[in-house]
């Protein structure tokens, strides 16, 4: 029997398993742990604000060479805490599902990233044993139903 891959427009696949991969998160029944998340992400964000104001006050307060000078040194602090709270963001916004237009609720308190990506897996390397994904596109969810089974 022969494989056939898939085509449409410009699109080819080839004739072997497709993978359709999202992020999932388990939740209880009121979403406590996207609640601390959020109000998480809310307080960095309002660390990154008010380190901001500082730079820009010291920014102002500074009109002399030496005042300069030595604001300089607490302006790299700021800066680097600055930066430090931004890559604590970053990490939490890849970690967690904090907005919610980019999720979408499924069954059994499970939450799956909208948008997923569709791969198809190759072996490489030396022999052929090294398991590579490459990336053909993406998908998105639409909306979950489930069965309503009766009970008989």
């Amino acid at each position: 029997r022969e494989r056939r891959g898939a085509k449409r427009n410009d699109v080819e696949l080839p004739s072997e398993r497709i993978y359709f991969l999202s992020s999932c998160w388990l939740t209880d029944d009121e979403g406590a742990f996207i609640g601390r998340a959020r109000e998480r992400r809310d307080d960095i964000e309002k660390s990154i604000q008010q380190i901001t104001r500082n730079l820009e006050e010291l920014e102002q307060g500074s009109t002399g060479f030496l005042q300069k000078a030595m604001a300089f040194r607490d302006s790299v602090d700021l800066v680097e805490r600055r930066a430090k709270f931004k890559l604590q963001l970053e990490e939490m916004e890849q970690k967690y599902p904090l907005d919610e237009a980019n999720i979408i609720h499924g069954p059994n308190n499970i939450i799956f990233a909208k948008e997923g990506m569709i791969a198809v897996k190759r072996f490489r390397g030396t022999l052929g044993t090294r398991e590579q994904y490459h990336w053909v596109g993406t998908f998105s969810f639409n909306d979950f139903f489930e069965d309503d089974e009766e009970d008989e």
